[in-house]
Parts: C-alpha cells; sequence; structure tokens
C-alpha cells in the first residue's frame, strides 16, 4: 500500500472521505435533490400505464421473475410501488421486483432515458462523484498485491462517463460499457473506449480486465446473477470485481419502506442487504475483500422523524447519537459498497 493509500487503514480518515462526497451532509438534504434535480428525476415515467384499480402496470409491459438469488417463488408481497409490486424473497430474504418490464421496454428505456442522466451532469453530483470515485479506485488499488499501477478496467453502465474519466485521470486503461444512446455518442465523440451493447454479446476477450465495475448497475439488472457469472471470465488473474449497490438494510430504507426513493419498480428490481449480496456474491465462487457503506441520508431520516418530506424537508437532527460514524459502524448506509475476487480454483 502505498502512502497515499494510508487512509484505507485509518478508521477515522475513511469516514472523512466518505463524509466528503456524501451529498446530504456536504450541501443538506433538500439544496441537494433540487441542484441536481433528483426532485423531478424521482417520478414515474410509466404511471399513465397503471391500473388506478388495482395499482398494478398495465400486463402486457411486464413479466414475470423468480427471486435472482435463489431462484425460489415468489414470496409475500411488501407494497406496490409505482405499479410494481415489492416482494421479500422467503428463502434468501432478497426484496425484488416479481413483474419487471418486458426486455423490449427495459432496453427501450435505458437506451432513451434522459432524467438521471441529467442528474449525474449536474455540476454537484459530478464534483461528488467523483471524489466517490477516486475512493473506490484507491481501495481497489490497495488490493491489487503486486501490480505495478493501474491497469485495465471495464465500467458497466457507465453513465455518463464521469468514472471512466476519473480513472483515466488515475492512470487506469478504462473502458466503458454503455447502452444509452445519447451518453454513449457524448463519450465516443470524447475520445473513450466505450461498447455500445449488452455484455451478453459484447465478445470481449477472456482474461482481459484486471478491475471490472458496477456503480449502482445491478439493481437494475432482471439477472443479475447471470451478470456477474458472464463477467467471471472477463477477469485477468487477481483481478477485482467492484459493485455499489443500494442498501435495503440501510436505516433509511428501513425508516420510510416504500416512502425510500430506493424503490422505484421500473428500474429498481433488486434490493440487496449485505446478506443477500454476500450470498449472492459467494454462491458464484466470489471472495468478499471488502464490504461497508457509503452515503448516510442522515438529512431524509431526520426530515422524517421530523414530519416532514423526507427529501425536501429542513429538518435538525432528531438526536445527537445519530451520526455518520454511527450509521456506517452498523453496516447503516444507504449504499453498500463491495471489492471481491474470484476464488482460485483448488
Amino acid at each position: 500500500m502505498s502512502p497515499a493509500q494510508d487512509w484505507l487503514k485509518d478508521k477515522r480518515a475513511r469516514l472523512e472521505r466518505k463524509n466528503a462526497f456524501d451529498g446530504a451532509l456536504v450541501y443538506g438534504t433538500a439544496k441537494f435533490n433540487r441542484e441536481t434535480g433528483r426532485d423531478k428525476a424521482a417520478k414515474n415515467p410509466f404511471s399513465e400505464f397503471v391500473d388506478p384499480e388495482t395499482g398494478l402496470i398495465r400486463p402486457d409491459l411486464v413479466r414475470p421473475r423468480s427471486c435472482p438469488v435463489c431462484s425460489e417463488a415468489p414470496g409475500p408481497g411488501l407494497f406496490i410501488k409505482g405499479g410494481f409490486r415489492h416482494v421479500r424473497c422467503p428463502s434468501c430474504g432478497l426484496i425484488y421486483v416479481s413483474l419487471i418490464l418486458r426486455e423490449d421496454v427495459m432496453l427501450r428505456y435505458w437506451r432513451e432515458e434522459l432524467a438521471w442522466m441529467s442528474v449525474l451532469n449536474s455540476g454537484p453530483q459530478e464534483e461528488l462523484d467523483r471524489l466517490k470515485f477516486a475512493y473506490g479506485l484507491e481501495a481497489a488499488e490497495a488490493w491489487r498485491k503486486g501490480a505495478a499501477g493501474p491497469g485495465k478496467l471495464l465500467d458497466m453502465g457507465a453513465g455518463n462517463g464521469t468514472f471512466v474519466r476519473v480513472a483515466g485521470e488515475m492512470g487506469w486503461n478504462a473502458t466503458a460499457l454503455e447502452i444509452n444512446t445519447e451518453s454513449a455518442q457524448s463519450m465516443l465523440d470524447e475520445g473513450i473506449r466505450v461498447i455500445v451493447k449488452p455484455l451478453e454479446i459484447s465478445d470481449l476477450p477472456h482474461g482481459s480486465f484486471d478491475l471490472v465495475t458496477l456503480w449502482e448497475v445491478l439493481e437494475h439488472l432482471a439477472e443479475p446473477r447471470q451478470t456477474l457469472a458472464s463477467i467471471a471470465p472477463l477477469f485477468s488473474e487477481g483481478g477485482l470485481l467492484l459493485i455499489l449497490v443500494p442498501n435495503a438494510g440501510s436505516l433509511v430504507t428501513r425508516i420510510l419502506h416504500e416512502k425510500s426513493n430506493t424503490f422505484g419498480g421500473h428500474s429498481h428490481l433488486n434490493h440487496f442487504t449485505a446478506e443477500s449480496l454476500a450470498r449472492l456474491l459467494e454462491s458464484l465462487g466470489y471472495e468478499i475483500l471488502e464490504m461497508e457503506t457509503l452515503l448516510t441520508e442522515l438529512g431524509a431520516i431526520n426530515n422524517h422523524l421530523d414530519f416532514q418530506d423526507p427529501y425536501l424537508g429542513e429538518a435538525t437532527s432528531f438526536s445527537k447519537d445519530l451520526t455518520p460514524e454511527m450509521i456506517h459502524d452498523r453496516m447503516w448506509g444507504s449504499r453498500l459498497f463491495v471489492l471481491a475476487r474470484r476464488r482460485q480454483a483448488a
């Protein structure tokens, strides 16, 4: 580990780094949500297709699925939001959407989606994302035992390309995979290497990447198990997998339930806890090297406890004991950050 990465061994230094890209702490929850456009992007683009009597989206637009972690049949329904039924698997505990958009509908949505891309392109979001991405890359570099500096990486679901830009600035040889038409073209125009097709038909050479990253991507995938299995052959020897996903076990989600913005069945299909994500990765032969939480959502928690709008309220702290340190010590942050590596065959 280089001197520049000494902070990785220091709990207090890591917390300071995490707090520096936590939008609610840096800007305040309401200001951050408004300045990034989250208050507008959170609207359900499929609301016109919801049956007012059943509360469910039109049946010709969806298809059923079993638990994407353990393949069990859907368990009892928890709630319906935006026309989509959210259930909890009776076997592994994963919360997931059991009737999801048909593949062709979903593919068209992601190719044409602009609302979230505008959030990613906002000044405050890009500023904090750059800090978050540097944090993740430095953590990954520290686990590349014996490697001579940064190597090759593949960023799946690259969005507006901020991560691959940061990776390039830090010396990585980065390739983006992104199917959104506008974002992919923008990166191509900039000279970034972009694969504009799903991973399953990308024909990427085996053993070609030292790091594969999925920054808030796994929750969107209809078949996360299949995708993680498809990634495995792409790793070079000792290659690393970096994942960031919403944390269904976070304090904000446990308090807000369906009012949490993490639940949106048209795009957020899988809601992992630390336990269910670990189960999925380990069942596919991945060894978890690091797992922690990022982003406290303390503002949303305090707002809700003060009977205000969670994301646009201006409440003061509910309790002096409710701190970023406490949140992350208990794995209650709103995002799960994981570094993993494929186990070597015996």
